[in-house]
């Protein structure tokens, strides 16, 4: 099934829950409640602590949904009490030295007796060393003996500057990307008992363990990945085992029988439908080799994406029956205009793909990403499906008066398009003219700018929105009847711009075949 990651607490759960809800799900994720990792103490959002949390999961389970919390597996936050007033002696070393002088607590020039582990410091991410129960990150490692750490920051981390003698050890720390710090074997059991603790006290039912690769600091390799979950899992009680959701970003032979899924492909790195889109279609058929569930990964909602990228993504979630995580929040929410028919067509989508009204000859069609689909509700366990044919046309001012020509191939039966034009790049225009087939026309009198949004179904007239899919006004539009018969088309746009360095307005065409009938099966 697919689940909802928003991030509450205990002021906002019953809203939260509500938007699960429309959503049609029933699992809701915190990507992260936690002030620290390591102790995972949870932050401002649970004001009672593990009380708090726990009273969130209650009121979750009164109205059948779930809660999960992601994590960080091994990664140990450094304002964490296993670094900060005094660092844990089970933090993860890259390799020691040891002084060789006496070392008082205000020098910012560290000599030790050999350079070995100290060498590749610029792939470090701290540049932290331990010595005794202080720890001090250092900017370089001099280029000749005597082997000094140069520019110093003593007493790191809320740890205390103290005087340290000729011969102490001195440990570069492991540390990630995340500008965190990692643990040993022992170390790594304790954390996982930690989190094991706070799903026994709260109830919570489901779990990522996100970044299980960096167990590999334990020095035991793959074993010390499945080591963690695998701890976790025996010191979780007999009630809180059985209904469990646990997930990772990768897996193991070993974790194959305490985890549920893999769900990887983030979407911090481009659009919604960009955004390792390769990565996330050629897991399925890993999945599928390896019987594992269908899972699509992280898609996070924009204030400003449209119905159709939305239904994009649901239509793969279909063809590959894949569940998903779809990420937003309140603030995004409160800014889309449409947020709720977003939450609608999730609930739509789901509750027909996981009725199993999706025929296998249709969810093969629909693996092609260029292929896209608009589904309705035509009764109880019965759906409308239909397929869709899109032209995208990019209008920039070259000279003027400027204008663009395109073609745009209607495979479908006779209908009025659904238009949608949108201002790109800063842009202001007014008296958008579309002209097909030299004797067909629309247009649109109206000023436009700041991304604002015009979408045209049909009739005349149609609604301007702003850059977010807020609701302004009805605009009357100037048409003779704007009929979009079968087959292929002469597309003519005109404009007159009024701002902008490179004025640009996209101008989507949008038809439907025919409906399709699905039903719920057995």
């Amino acid at each position: 099934a697919a689940y909802l990651i928003m991030n509450f607490g205990e002021d906002n759960i019953d809203r939260a829950l509500e938007i699960t809800k429309k959503a049609g799900l029933k699992y809701l994720y915190h990507s992260g409640p936690f002030k620290t990792w390591g102790h995972f103490v949870l932050n401002d959002q649970f004001p009672h602590g593990i009380a708090g949390l726990k009273t969130c999961v209650e009121k979750a389970k009164a109205q059948g949904i779930s809660l999960g919390v992601h994590t960080l597996s091994n990664f140990i936050t450094t304002n964490d009490a296993y670094v900060t007033p005094v660092p844990d002696k089970r933090l993860a070393r890259v390799g020691s030295s040891v002084l060789a002088d006496n070392l008082d607590n205000r020098r910012t020039e560290i000599i030790i007796q050999s350079p070995e582990f100290f060498n590749e410091y610029k792939h470090s991410n701290l540049k932290t060393v331990m010595i005794g129960e202080e720890l001090v990150r250092f900017g370089r490692l001099s280029d000749t003996v005597p082997w000094k750490l140069l520019d110093c920051e003593r007493g790191a981390f809320g740890t205390t500057a103290t005087e340290h003698r000729q011969g102490d050890t001195v440990s570069l720390l492991a540390d990630h990307g995340y500008k965190v710090f990692l643990t040993n074997a022992e170390l790594t059991r304790e954390v996982a008992r930690n989190i094991a603790r706070l799903f026994n006290e709260t109830g919570l039912c489901q779990i990522s363990f996100d970044g299980l690769e960096g167990n590999h600091s334990t020095g035991l390799g793959n074993y010390g990945e499945t080591m963690m979950p695998y701890t976790w899992y025996t010191n979780l009680t007999d009630l809180e085992k059985e209904n469990l959701i646990v997930h990772a970003s990768r897996t193991t032979h070993f974790f194959w029988h305490i985890y549920t899924r893999m769900n990887w492909g983030e979407p911090w790195y481009a659009g919604f439908r960009e955004s390792q889109t390769e990565y996330r279609m050629k897991n399925q058929a890993y999945f599928q080799r390896n019987l594992m569930p269908g899972m699509l990964g992280w898609f996070s909602m924009r204030p400003d994406m449209s119905l159709e990228d939305m239904e994009w993504m649901l239509a793969r979630s279909a063809a590959y029956d894949a569940g998903y995580a779809f990420v937003t929040s309140f603030d995004i929410l409160e800014k889309h205009g449409q947020a709720d028919k977003i939450l609608g067509l999730i609930n739509v989508w789901e509750q027909a793909r996981m009725s199993g009204a999706f025929p296998d000859s249709l969810k093969k069609e629909m693996e092609d990403l260029d292929n896209e689909y608009h589904l309705e509700v035509a009764g109880e366990d019965s759906w409308t499906l239909y397929r869709i044919a899109t032209g995208i046309f990019h209008h920039k001012q070259i000279e003027k008066p400027s204008s663009s020509t395109f073609t745009f191939n209607n495979p479908y039966r006779d209908q009025p398009p659904t238009i949608t034009i949108r201002t790109l790049k800063n842009t202001g225009c007014r008296n958008i003219k579309l002209e097909i087939d030299n004797y067909k026309s629309l247009i649109f009198p109206v000023d436009i700018s700041n991304g604002q949004i015009i979408r045209y179904e049909g009739g005349n007239s149609a609604g301007l929105y702003d850059k977010y899919w807020n609701y302004i006004k009805t605009i009357s539009v100037s048409t003779n009847k704007m009929i979009l018969t079968h087959g292929e088309h002469r597309l003519s746009i005109n404009t007159e711009f009024t701002g902008g360095k490179e004025p640009e307005i996209s101008v989507e065409f949008k038809v439907a075949s025919e409906a399709i009938g699905l039903k719920a099966q057995d």
